[in-house]
């Protein structure tokens, strides 16, 4: 039973994301992708100051891919050969 109750809040909830997709046109992607574009905008960012401005914003920028690695680790994916091929798309 309590099998049952959890496929169906696992449907209820996909199609309620399906809904809310076709209403709003509006969509975030997932998987780590807007933390990758914000490290590199940072990182670009930092070629531009000197001294440890370039260092902290260097540093945070590493800091928010940790977020996809840890996804691909979590998701028993390579997390290096992923990131590098997010990297790639960004």
């Amino acid at each position: 039973e309590q099998f049952i109750e959890e496929a169906h809040r696992s449907m209820h909830d996909a199609i309620m994301i399906v809904r809310r997709a076709v209403k709003n046109a509006a969509i975030v992607p997932g998987g780590g992708a807007v933390d990758m574009e914000m490290s590199k905008v940072l990182r670009n960012y930092s070629r531009t100051l000197m001294g440890k401005e370039q260092l902290f914003i260097n540093a945070f920028a590493k800091a928010l891919e940790v977020i996809p690695r840890q996804l691909c680790d979590n998701a028993g994916f390579d997390s290096t050969e992923t990131l590098n091929k997010l990297r790639q798309k960004h």
